[in-house]
């Protein structure tokens, strides 16, 4: 193998481990439970505090939305995807109810939605779906 070989494997090399580590950050950095403080869409901000997302292990999710007319929770359960190092997709499964009447309470239309993690750390996670941005704080 020639000098100039072995100098593209070792960038090639860096590359990937430093892709596999910052993904590796993302996923630890979104552990626990993170309450929803605002939605941006189109220039108009709507303050939330009435639903949570919470990442458990590398791959559970949970959603969870207090209903304050009735004074509960709910919460529907799924899962928790990377493609690369910013982006993440979370689906949530047919547990404790079928997805489709959970999503009544939700601004989700699918059972599965890829976001843009714009910004994440010990305080703030920033997710972007389309026109839409979501805001949360470690709770």
């Amino acid at each position: 193998m020639s000098m100039n070989n072995k100098g593209i494997w070792g960038i090639v090399i860096c590359v990937l481990w430093t892709l596999t580590g910052c993904r590796k950050e993302i996923s630890e950095q979104l552990q626990g439970k993170w309450q929803l403080k605002t939605v941006e869409q189109s220039g108009r901000v709507t303050n939330v505090d009435t639903v949570w997302y919470n990442f458990q292990s590398e791959s559970l999710f949970m959603y969870q939305v207090y209903r304050a007319e009735s004074d509960v929770f709910i919460h529907q359960y799924g899962y928790k995807t990377e493609s690369d190092a910013n982006t993440i997709r979370l689906e949530l499964t047919s547990y404790p109810r079928p997805v489709d009447d959970f999503l009544s309470v939700t601004d989700w239309e699918e059972r599965a939605h890829t976001f843009t993690v714009e910004k994440i750390n010990a305080q703030q996670l920033i997710l972007r779906r389309d026109d839409k941005t979501y805001c949360f704080i470690k709770f």
